[in-house]
C-alpha cells in the first residue's frame, strides 16, 4: 500500500507515516518543518521533494541500518522489526515517492 502513487504531499506523508518501517521517517518530517519554519518560499510539494532527496542522499549506499529504530507511527504496532531489511525497504519507498513527486513537478511545469 505504501507504494501507491501519492496524490498530494499530505497523502504522501500519510503513506510514509503508515508504511515506512524505520525512524528515517522522522528525518523527513524534520527537514520539511525546517524549510517551512525558515519561511522558504516554496510549495509543500517542493519541501517534501527536497526533504526526500536529502534523507535518501544521506542514507542511500551508507548501509547504516544499525543506526535506525522502529518507526513509531507504523500502521501495524505489532510489526516485527528487522533493521537491515526495513532500512532497505524504506529507501525503496522513499525513492518511489520522490520519483512520483518529481513527475508531478515536471507535469506542473509543462502546464504553466
Amino acid at each position: 500500500m505504501g507504494f501507491t502513487v501519492p496524490l498530494t504531499p499530505a497523502h504522501s506523508l500519510r503513506l510514509l507515516n503508515d508504511y515506512m518501517r524505520t525512524d528515517l521517517l522522522l528525518s523527513i518530517h524534520q527537514n520539511v518543518h525546517r524549510m517551512k519554519d525558515g519561511k522558504k518560499r516554496a510549495s509543500p510539494l517542493h519541501w517534501l521533494t527536497k526533504s526526500l532527496e536529502h534523507v535518501i542522499g544521506a542514507y542511500d549506499g551508507a548501509n547504516l541500518f544499525e543506526c535506525v529504530a522502529r518507526n513509531p507511527l507504523h500502521i501495524d504496532p505489532d510489526y516485527d522489526f528487522h533493521p537491515e531489511q526495513d532500512y532497505a525497504h524504506d529507501l525503496r519507498l522513499m525513492k518511489h515517492h520522490l520519483k512520483c513527486h518529481k513527475e508531478t513537478i515536471k507535469d506542473l511545469r509543462r502546464y504553466r
